[in-house]
């Protein structure tokens, strides 16, 4: 057997080696397509959330698989729940979620104990992944800081080991180096397939241009959830509350609210309510004195956003939204709403109003038909009610947050003069039903009472104004026929 010279030798090891290299480094393909986070979770109604997303085009769904936290100091883990069934039509991407405390923990010599930890949590999920569909990535959502770049680029290097090869695996961006600093990021990050670039949203962002010159693939994410930030009279910070507790918050009139100037972050507006007494909702409860401060970023902005962001970009996968809550009845932006965006339609609140007159006044009941919701305003959505009789001796709100009284002309009176009644809504929130409100009266209305109007803006910036309507008279019972006594023989 003739053996090979000692350079041809050298040579083709090294052609082997090379070989080798760039085969495990190759990242996995990163498919296209827009994409949708449920952060808290899939609820109970899968084959409804299932065909909202055929509908409207969505290639991926990112779920929460594993749960991260450090307590006294260890890294903890957590496992989520799979959905009630695995995903039949579109393939998954498992969440590694990180809790309030985990970036701060992430100190230079912690990524051993925190990659460990990790590691083991997804080596436990990933054994499982049938049961949360056809599982084609993981992205690790720990929000670093710049100077965390390196700490967690090497947590990252322990990690990607463990994450099999047919899996990409994706860290969540909130900020883009300087140029200067980009090379050095991008070698720090090497581990990493590509990136969810925060670009929209409360809190710290990326920006869309600098994120497409790092020169990987990446989703331009969305947030479009409220947040809130509760601190007690005494100045004590009792935590966050979600885009649930704002949705509940501002439909009682109990908690006042007011607009938050200090807030400048573009495409966000602020809100605080202040109680003056004790108000148990949202299922906590809230004391005098307490500051519930929330940023809601706003849905117009958001529209513009779904566009300009991805003109341009070569390397962007799709647009990837993240729904907060565990269904719609949750979200002020619905997953309805995010359907019917991509799919260009107008996302318009469609408030249907029922009145009806007996001997006491006029009772009037509102609904929103739509999965689209208002602005949050104290004057720009309501119902107004045409008494020209007048005689209003009461009125009682209902489910509307507030009520003005005014005559004919729209000039505000004392009620013993009114002869409108216009009644507020802060919210109309997706398929909401509003209680039915009360206009008392001291005389009979006559049969022809009373036409009424309405006024919404919904939170894509278009106004929706109605004309006024006289409803139609209440139809006239059918008399019931009696029978003639039989004749006496």
């Amino acid at each position: 057997m003739r053996r090979l010279p000692a350079g041809l030798l050298a040579l083709l090891l090294a052609l082997a080696t090379a070989c080798a290299r760039e085969k495990s480094s190759r990242a996995p393909a990163i498919p296209a397509g827009d994409a949708v986070w449920f952060s808290e979770g899939l609820g109970s109604d899968l084959p409804r959330v299932e065909q909202i997303l055929a509908r409207g085009g969505l290639a991926h769904v990112f779920l929460p698989a594993l749960s991260v936290s450090v307590q006294a100091g260890a890294w903890k883990t957590a496992a989520a729940d799979a959905p009630p069934h695995p995903l039949a039509s579109l393939p998954v991407v498992l969440v590694i979620r990180c809790g309030a405390a985990v970036p701060a923990a992430l100190s230079p010599g912690s990524e051993g104990a925190a990659a460990a930890a990790i590691g083991a949590g997804l080596k436990g999920v990933l054994g499982r992944r049938a049961s949360f569909g056809r599982v084609e990535g993981v992205l690790l959502d720990l929000p670093f800081t710049e100077a965390a770049t390196e700490t967690f680029g090497k947590l990252v290097e322990r990690l990607r080991p463990q994450v099999p090869s047919g899996l990409f695996l994706i860290g969540s961006l909130r900020f883009v180096p300087a140029e200067k600093r980009r090379e050095d990021f991008l070698r720090r990050l090497g581990a990493l397939d590509g990136f969810a670039a925060f670009v929209f949203g409360e809190g710290p962002l990326a920006d869309p241009v600098a994120t497409e010159a790092l020169g990987k693939p990446w989703w331009a994410t969305y947030a479009p959830g409220a947040l809130g930030e509760w601190t007690e009279a005494s100045g004590n910070r009792r935590g966050t509350l979600t885009e649930r507790s704002f949705r509940e918050l501002t439909d009682d009139a109990r908690m006042p609210l007011g607009n938050d100037l200090a807030v400048r972050q573009e495409g966000v507006a602020g809100f605080i309510f202040q109680p003056s007494v004790p108000v148990e909702t949202a299922g906590v409860t809230f004391s005098p004195g307490d500051r519930i401060a929330f940023r809601q970023p706003l849905v117009s902005e958001l529209l513009y956003r779904f566009g300009s962001d991805l003109a341009g970009r070569h390397l962007v996968r799709g647009r990837l939204v993240v729904l907060e809550g565990a269904s719609d009845s949750e979200r002020i932006f619905t997953l309805s709403a995010l359907s019917d965006v991509l799919l260009g339609h107008p996302l318009l609140p469609d408030l249907r109003v029922a009145l009806a007159a007996d001997a006491s006044g006029v009772r009037i009941a509102a609904e929103n038909s739509s999965d689209h919701a208002s602005i949050v305003s104290r004057t720009a959505n309501w119902v107004e009610v045409d008494v020209p009789f007048g005689h209003i001796r009461d009125v009682v709100p209902g489910g509307f947050d507030r009520y003005e009284v005014f005559d004919a002309d729209g000039r505000p009176v004392t009620p013993g003069r009114a002869t409108r009644v216009r009644f507020y809504e802060t919210l109309v929130a997706p398929r909401e039903r509003i209680e039915e409100a009360a206009i008392l009266v001291r005389i009979r209305p006559p049969a022809d009472c009373c036409r009424f109007r309405s006024h919404v803006l919904a939170a894509s910036g278009t106004e929706v104004a109605g004309d006024w309507i006289t409803p139609p008279p209440a139809p006239t019972p059918t008399p019931i026929p009696r029978r003639k006594p039989p004749k006496r023989r």
